[in-house]
């Protein structure tokens, strides 16, 4: 009898929680939701998504557990590094830690495990819940819409700006539903905490997406605008979008991917110059074909800096560079309006230098930087703001570094390892015969390549964005492959 009801109420449970992950999905754009930050008690890191993935966590994961549901070997990687990220929050209290400003260490400690375990139930949810081509596809088509929402109001934000230099009441009341911090002039935020945050999930989720459909000529939808696929017109707004957010971490991360497409691009043009021309020579057609092309590039790098430093203030100065003045580096930096993030760098470095082996503990290292900011840290004004008025801790704003600082290099050697696990996985995607394969593989090349320069300004494990794609590259890899041989018999 109770089996009956059970099996009566399966449909129901299976709909419910698919309902859970498209929710997710959908949630992606916000990354700081009000309702969610007054639960962890922050104005930052407080995903909306993260809402629905707890609860998949408590009415899923389990039930999925009970069943003997699989997950993928490319979890075992994932899992070595956050159980040992776990475990240094736990050496962190049997040494010698700064006082800072009476900063609670069990509270950091928590909210090290809370952020964590967040990013671990992202990435192990994502690679499990869309478990076959269909469910791949529908999740593909929410990304999609979800994206369209982030260009359309991403898009008033630039318009209402440039035409009134400002912001209508009724806007800022909006985005106060989904954010909880304010519009920025001049710029686009979209639904996230700020621009560079928007730049950040336009990269590692939405644009990769879209770039990786285009090239495969593949779409989750059936309709056609005209000739052009949903994903090809998001992709030309999208780019649109990133330019408005001014964000330079963000436009440089993306041009990276551009530059790897056109060194593909070269390479067939190189082999095509030696099989048209019946060259002899092919290192010889190959040197001037790359000459030419380092050239260009050059061309088109110092052309998109001079347009910036007439649209961008804080780029006024990108022209301008002395050696003669002490601390050059450091002072171009601080000219360009990003000298703080740099010595916040430098800060994490300094503290891995003397905790190289498992570093300080997630979550802890704020405690060390007065102790470790380089002296030229003392005459920015932002550094002197923070650690004489705020009483939170710093943070290394660098994902790099703050695993070195924090998890040592162990720690920063198994997140490597991970991601070079999921670089194999991407790149086995890509050689498939079949578009859905060869675009989730793409997606996950084109993500990794910014995920090297979007994470020196993002340091969080909280935000779900490279946890999805990850997770998405496995989950293509399980389920897509698994339909292939059970159509094949």
């Amino acid at each position: 009898m109770i089996t009956q009801q059970l099996q009566k109420l399966e449909p129901i449970w299976q709909k419910g929680v698919w309902f859970l992950w498209l929710c997710m999905v959908a949630a992606l754009p916000i990354t700081s939701f009000p309702l969610f930050a007054k639960v962890l008690q922050t104005t930052a890191v407080a995903p909306a998504s993260g809402i629905f993935v707890i609860l998949l966590a408590l009415l899923w994961l389990p039930v999925y557990l009970i069943r003997n549901g699989r997950f993928p070997f490319q979890l075992k990687p994932a899992l070595l590094f956050f159980m040992f990220a776990m475990f240094t929050i736990g050496l962190g209290f049997l040494r010698y830690v700064p006082d800072y400003k009476n900063a609670s260490m069990v509270k950091a400690a928590l909210e090290g495990m809370a952020t964590l375990g967040l990013g671990l139930l992202f990435y192990t949810i994502t690679t499990a819940m869309p478990n076959s081509e269909v469910k791949i596809k529908q999740t593909l088509r929410i990304v999609n819409w979800g994206g369209l929402a982030i260009i359309i109001w991403s898009l008033i934000q630039a318009a209402v700006s440039f035409i009134y230099n400002d912001f209508t009441d009724g806007m800022r009341a909006f985005q106060h539903l989904f954010s909880t911090t304010v519009l920025f002039d001049g710029r686009a935020t979209g639904f996230a905490s700020e621009p560079s945050w928007l730049a950040h999930q336009l990269n590692l989720v939405y644009l990769m997406y879209w770039m990786a459909a285009t090239k495969n000529k593949f779409s989750a939808h059936s309709f056609r605008i005209w000739k052009f696929t949903f994903e090809n017109l998001l992709l030309a707004a999208g780019f649109v979008v990133l330019f408005l957010t001014l964000s330079r971490g963000g436009l440089v991360a993306f041009m990276l991917v551009l530059a790897f497409l056109f060194l593909l691009a070269n390479i067939r043009f190189a082999k095509w110059m030696v099989k048209k021309w019946n060259a002899r020579n092919t290192v010889l057609v190959g040197i001037l074909t790359g000459l030419t092309m380092v050239i260009l590039y050059l061309g088109i790098l110092v052309g998109g800096l001079f347009v910036l430093s007439k649209l961008d203030p804080r780029m006024e100065k990108v022209f301008q560079f002395s050696s003669e003045v002490e601390n050059p580096l450091l002072n171009y930096a601080d000219n360009l309006q990003f000298g703080e993030r740099v010595v916040y760098w430098q800060t994490g470095w300094n503290i891995f230098n003397d905790y190289p082996v498992s570093g300080v503990g997630v979550g802890f290292s704020g405690y060390y930087f007065p102790q470790y900011l380089p002296d030229y840290a003392w005459q920015l004004p932002e550094v002197n703001k923070l650690t004489g008025w705020s009483s939170g801790l710093l943070n290394v704003k660098n994902l790099w570094t703050r695993l070195m600082a924090e998890t040592g290099i162990i720690g920063f050697s198994l997140f490597v390892i991970f991601l070079v696990v999921i670089a194999f996985t991407a790149k086995d995607l890509s050689n498939r015969k079949d578009q859905l394969s060869k675009t989730i593989g793409w997606m996950g090349i084109f993500m990794l390549i910014t995920f090297i320069l979007e994470e020196f300004s993002v340091d969080s494990f909280a935000l779900p964005y490279y946890w999805f794609t990850l997770g998405l590259v496995v989950a293509a890899s399980r389920w897509i492959r698994s339909t292939e041989l059970d159509s094949n018999g």
